[in-house]
């Protein structure tokens, strides 16, 4: 199973996962992320029928998850083969940008880190510490504040595309992760 990711600078993304609520439109996800697949080729995969298979490709199609498959042969010319409409970052692939990655991962730690006393003190003067609150119950709140607010900037200049807004009208980011080595899916 691949692992599903979106936006990670918001938890809270404008995907709605409505779509995926049963389950199936992520096994059709997870079997079109390995190699596109026609309708019949995923209902034999799944064990479902065609019918059943076709109103869930609709679905990812209409929620622009899925997308006619760009590169792949077809055998004949009224078939459709599927296949995500984000990028699938395999493990080798990853690997690539492990390294920078880890290396910016130690510079946003250590700029929060050495925020954290402006932080603490920020608590103390609001309702929160008030009732009670300490830094430790709204720590990942701050974090998640400034990854949200370093995005924004990161898109002011030009270095992030802004989130692709899409014709349901919601902004959002879509990607699908390969486990590395050793890891368990997410």
């Amino acid at each position: 199973m691949w692992s599903w990711s979106r936006d990670a600078a918001d938890p809270v993304a404008q995907v709605d996962y409505k779509l995926l609520n049963d389950g199936t439109k992520e096994l059709i996800l997870n079997s079109v992320a390995r190699q596109p697949r026609t309708i019949a080729g995923l209902a034999k995969e799944l064990g479902l029928s065609q019918p059943t298979v076709h109103g869930h490709v609709n679905d990812l199609l209409a929620s622009e998850l899925l997308r006619d498959s760009l590169e792949w042969e077809k055998r004949h010319p009224a078939e459709n083969y599927y296949e995500p409409n984000f990028p699938i970052i395999k493990a080798a692939d990853r690997s690539a940008f492990d390294q920078v990655c880890r290396l910016i991962a130690d510079q946003i730690a250590d700029a929060f880190e050495g925020k954290m006393p402006d932080l603490r003190r920020s608590l103390e003067k609001n309702t929160l510490a008030i009732a009670g609150w300490e830094f430790s119950d709204v720590a990942q709140f701050c974090y998640a504040s400034a990854q949200r607010e370093a995005r924004k900037i990161l898109e002011r200049r030009g270095h992030l595309p802004s989130r692709e807004k899409h014709r349901n009208g919601a902004e959002w980011t879509f990607w699908a992760e390969e486990p590395g080595a050793g890891e368990k899916n997410r």
